[in-house]
C-alpha cells in the first residue's frame, strides 16, 4: 500500500513506525500537489493532520479524496478546529480518526492503517452520526468526535460530560436537539462499535474483548450487546455483516 503523508515531522516518524513491510509511506509535498496525486490515484491511502493546513487548502484536499475515493485518515491533536474538520471530512464517507497523545500507540496505528481497506465500524458509525455534530458548542462537539479517535473511552458516561464542560442536563438536551438520543447512549455505542472487529472476525473470547474494550465485566457487554443490537455477542458474527452493525448501531444512536 502507497501512503501519501501530509503531516508534521513527529507525527509522521510515529507513523513509520506502525508501518508493515508492504505499506510505503511517502511525504507530501503540499496541498495542491497532494491533490494532483489523489485525483491521479498515484497512492493507496492518504493520512493526515488537518491542524497543519489552512482552511482553504484542507478544503481542497478533502475535494480531491472525495472525487478520488481514496481512503483517508485524520491523525492529529485534537482541538476544536480539528474536531470541526474530522466532522466536515466524515459526513456521510468512512474515515479512520486517530488523536495524537497518550492513545496513539503503535497498535491502534497499525489497526486503523489496516480499516482504511475496509473502513471500521466506529468509522462507518461516525460517517453516519458526524452530521448531528455539527450544531453542538465547541467543547461539546469535540469531546464527541473524540470518542471515535482515541484509545481509552471514559467508562461512566459522567467522564464525557466532564470533558463537554457543560452539565449533564445541558449535555443531553444537545444531543436530543441534534437527533441523538443522549450521551449515555452515543457512548455506549462507540464502546460496543469496537466490539465488532475482536468478537466477529478474530474469535477473541468474551471475557477478553470485555476487558479490551472497557467493559467492567463480561455481563455488562452481553446486557448492552442484547439492548443494542437486540442480540447475544456470540450471535453477532451470525446475525450481522460489518456495515450492517455499523447502521445497527447508528439506528439505537440517532433519533
Amino acid at each position: 500500500m502507497k501512503i501519501l503523508s501530509l503531516l508534521p515531522a513527529d507525527a509522521r516518524h510515529s507513523l513509520e513506525r506502525s508501518l508493515t513491510s508492504a505499506q510505503h509511506l511517502t511525504k507530501g509535498a503540499g496541498a495542491e500537489s497532494a491533490a494532483i496525486s489523489l485525483r491521479e490515484k498515484r497512492f493507496d491511502a492518504l493520512v493526515i493532520d488537518p491542524g497543519t493546513l489552512e482552511t482553504e487548502d484542507f478544503e481542497l484536499v478533502l475535494r480531491a479524496v472525495n472525487e478520488s475515493g481514496v481512503p483517508m485518515m485524520i491523525y492529529a491533536t485534537l482541538s476544536v478546529d480539528v474536531a470541526k474538520c474530522v466532522v466536515r471530512a466524515v459526513q456521510g464517507s468512512a474515515r479512520e480518526v486517530v488523536f495524537r497523545g497518550s492513545d496513539d500507540t503503535p497498535e491502534l496505528l497499525h489497526k486503523k492503517l489496516a480499516a482504511l481497506v475496509t473502513p471500521s465500524v466506529p468509522a462507518l458509525l461516525l460517517s453516519q452520526a458526524a452530521s448531528r455534530f455539527r450544531e453542538f458548542p465547541d467543547q461539546l462537539q469535540t469531546a464527541a468526535v473524540s470518542l471515535f479517535g482515541r484509545n481509552a473511552l471514559p467508562r461512566w458516561v459522567e467522564g464525557l460530560v466532564r470533558e463537554s464542560g457543560l452539565a449533564r442536563r445541558t449535555v443531553d438536551r444537545w444531543m436530543h436537539r441534534g437527533g441523538i438520543s443522549g450521551a449515555a447512549r452515543l457512548l455506549d455505542t462507540v464502546r460496543l462499535s469496537r466490539v465488532w472487529e475482536p468478537l466477529a472476525e478474530n474469535d477473541h473470547t468474551l471475557r477478553e474483548v470485555a476487558i479490551r474494550c472497557g467493559y467492567a465485566r463480561p455481563r455488562l457487554l452481553i446486557a448492552h450487546t442484547r439492548r443494542i443490537a437486540g442480540v447475544a455477542p456470540q450471535e453477532l458474527r451470525s446475525k450481522f455483516t460489518r456495515q450492517a452493525f455499523a447502521t445497527r448501531l447508528a439506528d439505537a444512536l440517532l433519533d
